[in-house]
């Protein structure tokens, strides 16, 4: 506790390197584009014109307002599989700098996740466009929506700590969680119903943190879930479970972490 109370302190400490970080990050991302941050926007809008086109006339019947839910998973996904995917690297992309001057590692993996944060804010605003379009009528639970975005940005940023943790060991990482990341998307209800799940697999969904993530998105946005509370308990659950283990694994191998860079 105190190891992790003293990185912390050192975190806010370098809070002036943690905002060049992520706007670094920003510009860069950005930086050949002619649209620039239009590509926030218009990049989920594209994903969801695909998807409604090609999934629709499967799940319209299941999924009232398909264009809205749809919309809703692929902003939800982006910022955690982008945040994360860019976030493996924060130490061994950075590592120029590790080598040469003392700075808190985590300020790498965290200054990711920020950005992606940012992106995630800024492709909210053609959602709610969506559903204006649309008559959508928002939740009463939209007032819950920036724990929901908190606990997601939690989890993220400790699953990233053990992401870019073990990607300094086992460079190889890179490579297979772009696999993973597939793979678990698929797992998740992002572009279909939960309810299509058979039900002796059900369990198996619940032991998967992004599907209370997006159903807590969901439900803050316009669903009026009854079951948005009990989807919070776990989101809160597993939102803690990997800020702890994220850190625990952080601080077990940092001080070998700039050695194998």
């Amino acid at each position: 506790m105190r190891e992790a109370l003293k990185e912390v302190l050192e975190l806010i400490r370098y809070r002036e390197l943690l905002r060049n970080l992520v706007i670094r990050d920003i510009k860069v991302r950005y930086k050949r584009s002619v649209l620039g941050f239009a590509w926030v926007m218009l990049n989920p809008l594209f994903m969801m014109l695909i998807l409604s086109l090609v999934f629709s006339a499967l799940f319209k019947v299941t999924v009232p307002n398909y264009t809205a839910y749809v919309l809703s998973g692929i902003i939800f996904w982006h910022f955690f599989s982008q945040g994360t995917s860019i976030a493996l690297m924060g130490f061994t992309g950075n590592s120029d700098l590790l080598k040469k001057v003392y700075i808190p590692k985590t300020v790498f993996p965290l200054s990711d996740i920020i950005s992606a944060l940012i992106n995630f804010m800024l492709s909210l605003i053609p959602l709610f466009v969506i559903l204006l379009i649309t008559g959508t009528r928002i939740s009463y639970h939209i007032v819950f929506l920036p724990a929901a975005i908190i606990l997601l940005f939690i989890f993220s940023f400790g699953f990233s700590l053990i992401l870019s943790t073990i990607t300094v060991f086992f460079k190889d990482m890179i490579y297979i969680y772009n696999v993973l990341l597939m793979a678990w998307m698929y797992l998740t209800p992002v572009f279909y119903p939960p309810t299509i799940v058979p039900e002796r697999y059900r369990l198996f969904l619940s032991l998967n943190p992004l599907y209370h993530f997006i159903e807590i998105f969901r439900g803050c946005l316009y669903t009026d879930s009854p079951l948005i509370y009990e989807h919070f308990i776990y989101g809160l659950a597993f939102s803690a479970l990997a800020l702890l283990v994220g850190w625990a694994f952080y601080h077990r191998y940092k001080d070998r972490i700039v050695y194998y860079l």
